[in-house]
């Protein structure tokens, strides 16, 4: 009678997963803005949990786990995101679980963002497109001649330091470089193909180019910081190619431009690559040098501050946008991916 008390207990034992809630019901949220969310997933078994798979049903979401494994009355935090850009009005997501719970259908545990979302005003640019937009601008002349005149926007990096610094640049971004007439930027970019960089381009003619055919509109003088990638993680795709992608000027002069319109202590802490530090009085007169098919993309510390301010440049005709969230959001849904700290 023991024995048979003993096998049946045993047959019983198995790992049970539960989650503290299962759909999330969020507040209304403009397009754009990502909805974060931790869903806290629960052992309540007597056997070791293993949570194989946690697959959103969307590219719009992704899920992290900290761990995979766990033991009765352990938990785990199930961090999940959903970019809200390109949707509108009730939005169900769901990310799928599936663990080893004999009980779960399919052992699988389904968990839910739902809510509605919101149109933003026209003015204002989401993370996601600046996301998908964004670029690495360097200038690989000697600092003097980047001090006397380089394009806004780029970081200055000598040709004589480009092989040392590769491995301190983001691996996945889109990177261009340039000289005084193109002459050296394919062996500048070779070295960063080397040094783990996947896409490179040299822009085709140097400033020389540029200012031919665009004058002096984007080129301003000034000497440059001192600069450091907060992240360069990520995989690294090193090859020994000679061939580097040429980039057209006239590709460039249709690439955004960033201005940062905080402290310059905030901006030297940590900015966007390539972002300009300018005042609020500082930006119209900017922004009239620059070709007509420039963007400028204009951000604030949470998007506040940018949004006034290119409202207001909206109201007398400009093409400047906010990025919405500002640089929060974009650390919200990117960490520090592309920020750059700085000498002040």
């Amino acid at each position: 009678m023991l024995l048979v008390s003993a096998v049946a207990v045993g047959a019983t034992a198995a790992p049970r997963i539960a989650v503290d809630l299962a759909t999330y019901n969020y507040p209304d949220t403009v397009e754009g803005i990502a909805v974060v969310h931790t869903f806290v997933l629960s052992n309540v078994g007597d056997q070791e949990l293993v949570i194989e798979s946690a697959i959103p049903g969307c590219h719009c979401t992704t899920a992290e786990l900290a761990k995979n494994r766990l033991q009765p009355g352990e938990s785990v935090g199930l961090y999940a995101i959903l970019d809200t850009e390109g949707f509108s009005s009730h939005v169900v997501r769901t990310i799928t679980i599936t663990s080893n719970d004999p009980i779960q259908p399919q052992h699988q545990l389904i968990v839910s963002f739902v809510g509605n979302v919101v149109g933003r005003q026209p003015y204002q640019k989401s993370v996601s497109d600046l996301y998908y937009d964004s670029y690495v601008l360097l200038d690989v002349r000697d600092a003097a001649a980047y001090a006397a005149g380089h394009l806004a926007g780029a970081m200055n990096l000598p040709m004589s330091q480009v092989a040392s610094v590769a491995a301190a640049l983001p691996p996945g971004a889109l990177t261009i470089v340039y000289d005084q007439n193109g002459s050296t930027s394919s062996a500048a970019g070779q070295a960063l193909h080397v040094g783990g960089l996947a896409a490179v381009y040299a822009l085709r003619g140097g400033l020389d180019l540029w200012q031919k055919s665009y004058g002096s509109a984007r080129v301003v003088a000034g000497a440059g910081a001192s600069w450091s990638f907060l992240d360069a993680s990520g995989a690294r795709a090193y090859s020994t190619s000679g061939t580097v992608s040429q980039y057209d000027v006239s590709q460039l002069q249709s690439d955004y431009v960033l201005i940062d319109l905080r402290s310059p202590s905030a901006f030297a802490a940590g900015h966007i690559a390539g972002a300009l530090n300018l005042s609020e009085t500082e930006i119209s007169a900017f922004i009239d040098t620059l070709p007509r098919a420039t963007p400028v993309i204009v951000y604030s510390a949470d998007g506040t501050d940018s949004d006034r301010v290119v409202y207001n440049l909206w109201m007398h005709g400009s093409r400047a946008q906010s990025l919405l969230g500002g640089l929060a959001e974009w650390q919200k849904q990117h960490a520090n991916y592309l920020i750059v700290s700085s000498a002040s």
